[in-house]
C-alpha cells in the first residue's frame, strides 16, 4: 500500500470521526439539557425539591428555600417545587410537565404536587400541578400567585419571589383543606397574620385621627390673651333671629338592582370560569398548569 493510500484512509477515518462526533454531540446536549435520565416515571423521587440551574440564589437563600419547600411539602403531603434553567428545549409547559414526571415527583403523595419553573434565556415561567394539586390549584389561583409574585420577579428579587411561592402555596392548600379550592368566587385569602396586621395599622390610624384634633386644640389655645375686664365679652348683646323650617315634598327614584346572570362552572373548567384546565404530557399524565412571560 503506498503512501498516497494510506493517507486516504487516515483522512477518510477522520472525516468519519467528526461526523460521528458532531452527530453525537447534539444528543449528549439535549440529554444534559432535559434535567432527567430517561422518557420513563422512575419509582422514587430522583431530585431535590429545589434546582437552582440558572444560579439566581446564593447558597445560603437555597438552604432556607429547600428547608421550606421540604417542610411545607411534608405538611401537605403535596410536592411543592422549585426549577430555574438558563434555557429549555420545546415548549416551557412540556418541559415543566416532564420534568416533574421524569425526575419521580409523581412517586411521592399519591402525584399530588405542584412545579414552578423560570426559563431566563427568554424570562419565561410556567406551573405544572399533578394529582389532588390540580383540583387545588385552580386557573384562578394560579394566576393570583404568579399576580403575587410579579413585582418580585420583575426587579430580580427572586429570592422574595420564590418565598411568595412557598406562601401562596401554603395558603392555597389551606384555602383547599376546608372544602372549596380558592376560584373565581371565592373571597380573599385573610391569614393570623394579615389580620394582626390590620389591627396593629387600625390602631396606628386611630391614634393619628384622635391626635389631630387635640393637636389643632392645643396650636389654637397659644392665639388666647387674658383681659382685664369683662367689657369686650358683653359689647352690643346677644342678637336672637327668629327662623324656621318648613317641609314641602319628598321625590324618590328607585332602580331595581341588576342580576348577576354569569354562571361559573365548578368542575375543571379553566379560563377562569372556575375549576383547573387539564392536559395530557408526553408520560400520559395528566396536568394542570399555565405559563407566560415576566
Amino acid at each position: 500500500m503506498n503512501k498516497k493510500k494510506q493517507y486516504n484512509i487516515i483522512f477518510s477515518r477522520i472525516i468519519l470521526a467528526v461526523l460521528l462526533i458532531t452527530m453525537i454531540l447534539p444528543i449528549r446536549v439535549l440529554a444534559s439539557d432535559r434535567l432527567w435520565d430517561s422518557d420513563t416515571m422512575p419509582s422514587t423521587r430522583q431530585k431535590p425539591r429545589l434546582l437552582d440551574n440558572a444560579d439566581l440564589l446564593t447558597d445560603s437563600e437555597e438552604e432556607q428555600l429547600l428547608a421550606k419547600l421540604d417542610e411545607t411539602s411534608q405538611k401537605w403531603q403535596c410536592n411543592i417545587v422549585l426549577l430555574t434553567v438558563d434555557d429549555h428545549t420545546g415548549e416551557i409547559q412540556d418541559f415543566a410537565d416532564n420534568y416533574f414526571d421524569y425526575n419521580g415527583f409523581q412517586a411521592d403523595y399519591g402525584g399530588s404536587g405542584i412545579l414552578f419553573m423560570l426559563s431566563m434565556a427568554d424570562r419565561e415561567w410556567a406551573i405544572s400541578t399533578s394529582g389532588k394539586a390540580i383540583d387545588v390549584f385552580t386557573d384562578y389561583g394560579q394566576a393570583y400567585m404568579v399576580n403575587a409574585m410579579m413585582d418580585d420577579l420583575g426587579y430580580g428579587d427572586y429570592f422574595g419571589a420564590f418565598k411568595t411561592y412557598v406562601k401562596e402555596c401554603d395558603k392555597l392548600l389551606n384555602e383547599a383543606s376546608k372544602g372549596t379550592p380558592y376560584d373565581v368566587n371565592s373571597k380573599p385569602i385573610r391569614t393570623a397574620s394579615d389580620y394582626m396586621s390590620y389591627a396593629l395599622y387600625s390602631v396606628i390610624i386611630g391614634l393619628l385621627l384622635a391626635l389631630a384634633p387635640i393637636l389643632k386644640m392645643k396650636a389654637d389655645l397659644k392665639t388666647v390673651k387674658m383681659n382685664s375686664g369683662a367689657r369686650n365679652y358683653s359689647a352690643g348683646g346677644p342678637t336672637i333671629r327668629a327662623r324656621d323650617d318648613r317641609f314641602l315634598h319628598k321625590t324618590l327614584h328607585k332602580t331595581p338592582r341588576p342580576k348577576d346572570t354569569d354562571s361559573h362552572s365548578s368542575g375543571r373548567g379553566g379560563s377562569f370560569g372556575g375549576g383547573s384546565s387539564v392536559h395530557v404530557s408526553g408520560s400520559g399524565s395528566s396536568h394542570g398548569g399555565s405559563h407566560g412571560h415576566f
